[in-house]
């Protein structure tokens, strides 16, 4: 099976075959199980299609779900009985779960290695690398929950949880259960080098796996040294996309400014526009991008306002573009000083179109104001109020599992970053090792994240899947999906 443009999406073959094991953890709800039931059977056509054929059609069975699929594979890794003609896994393929690419329920993928929830007659060979047992593989990830945007990063760390206990309540991977160890930086340098000696050293993880953290432009020599991978990490930094050890699950911030100066040239018709920027992580690759792109469509882009991470107003910034003459701002900018610029242009009385590259949070036009009713925002990912089947998936488990959470961009990208984990584990096989967990990763060329974007974990930096959506808020402040996905223009 080709497991580069996998489909993914919770199927009731798998939730009802583990749902004992759903109530003994966290319990899946009743109405988690209800709707997914209703969006199966949507795809029950194609699930049988997909078991006539061996499993083996990437394409077919809409919502099937990689995970679910290693549930299907059975307990005898490679056996006749667990693959995809056999047994309970022909029973899920009738349901499209063995489908997608981090799927381990067809015959083709268990010979060729891969891995369904349970270990191979064989074993899995035990401790066959550092953070990995018998039973267990140990995945870092580092958090600044201290920082002041905490509360992204709070619910970022519960998605990530939420996706490896579900991968686990299914049974794991290959005899292993995922033990996710976060670490808090609290959004300090000092923080970050703490806890990634904390994470390597001493509880001595596997890989690191989905974070929210500032300073990751300084582990690099780090993961080299230890020959450490690190998966879904921020993507806030260009080195993130440079090193071979490091695996985003998100556009960088270039190609973020990219988006958004086509958009406001195509769309709006520019004429001249300024770039409030954030001065350190993203900001200042996403603003040199975006006035690349600005001066390839005509329109000028040269006038920029540039703040700290924290700052009381930006009454000064608002100022500096104001007098610049510009008609549209252009965010390189975290969404708390997004909201604060947008405030002070109120009090300035000045209203040019806003155009937010990092704000598809529900409170970034809503904590803004009234004067935030018109502005748009960029999403990489398929809008999180969307009923895409991705989507669907990422809401009902992460909402199963933490049902008071809120969603947002950087949430989407810490739950793909869990779900490529989960994918390159399987591929990887039972006798699993660092090396072999980095080719898989690097053979995802075309990673379908189920939620729109494209990852090429192969040349992570490239930018040649770049794409996104813009949103517009209305009136009452709510994001409204305003474009289809498309790509830079330059």
């Amino acid at each position: 099976m080709d497991l580069h443009g996998h489909r993914r999406g919770i199927t009731i073959a798998a939730l009802l075959g583990v749902l004992a094991l759903l109530a003994s953890a966290c319990g899946a709800s009743p109405r988690v199980i209800r709707e997914v039931d209703a969006r199966d059977s949507g795809s029950l056509a194609t699930g049988q299609q997909a078991s006539a054929n061996g499993g083996t059609d990437a394409g077919s069975g809409q919502l099937g779900s990689g995970d679910a699929g290693g549930v299907a594979a059975g307990a005898s890794g490679g056996s006749g009985t667990a693959g995809g003609g056999g047994g309970s896994a022909a029973a899920a393929g009738r349901r499209g779960a063995a489908v997608g690419g981090a799927a381990a329920g067809t015959a083709n993928q268990v010979a060729a290695g891969s891995c369904g929830a349970a270990a191979p007659a064989g074993g899995n060979g035990g401790a066959t690398d550092t953070g990995v047992s018998g039973d267990t593989i140990k995945v870092g990830g580092t958090f600044f929950n201290g920082n002041y945007l905490d509360k992204y990063s709070q619910v970022t760390e519960d998605a990530v949880k939420a996706y490896f206990q579900y991968t686990n309540d299914q049974g794991g991977i290959c005899g292993r259960k995922i033990q996710f160890i976060p670490c808090d930086t609290a959004g300090t340098a000092d923080g970050t080098k703490g806890c990634l000696s904390k994470l390597a050293d001493q509880d001595k993880v596997f890989t690191m796996g989905p974070s929210l953290d500032f300073n990751l432009n300084i582990v690099q020599p780090t993961l080299a040294s230890e020959k450490l991978p690190w998966v879904g990490d921020s993507g806030l930094y260009a080195e993130e996309f440079q090193s071979p050890w490091m695996f985003p699950t998100q556009l960088d911030g270039e190609d973020v400014g990219a988006l958004i100066a086509t958009f406001s040239g195509q769309t709006l018709h520019t004429k001249k526009a300024g770039i409030s920027l954030l001065n350190d992580v993203a900001g200042p690759g996403c603003t040199k991008r975006a006035q690349e792109v600005a001066k390839s469509l005509g329109y000028d882009a040269s006038a920029t306002a540039s703040n700290g991470q924290v700052e009381t107003s930006l009454d000064n910034q608002v100022s500096t573009l104001k007098n610049a003459g510009v008609d549209t701002v252009l965010f390189c900018n975290d969404p708390v000083n997004t909201i604060k610029f947008i405030q002070s242009a109120q009090r300035a009385s000045w209203k040019p179109n806003f155009v937010g590259g990092f704000v598809a949070a529900d409170d970034v036009p809503q904590a803004a104001g009234s004067y935030a009713a018109g502005m748009y925002g960029f999403t990489s990912f398929d809008f999180y109020k969307a009923n895409t089947p991705g989507i669907q998936q990422y809401r009902a488990i992460t909402e199963n599992y933490y049902p008071n959470t809120f969603h947002h961009f950087y949430e989407q990208a810490a739950y793909i970053g869990a779900e490529a984990v989960v994918a390159a584990l399987r591929k990887a096989g039972p006798h699993l090792t660092r090396t072999d967990f980095v080719n898989a990763l690097k053979s995802f060329t075309d990673f379908d994240t189920g939620m729109g974007l494209h990852i090429n974990f192969a040349n992570i930096g490239s930018g040649q899947l770049s794409s996104g959506l813009m949103l517009k808020a209305d009136n009452s402040l709510n994001w409204q999906v305003l474009t289809g996905r498309f790509k830079p223009a330059a």
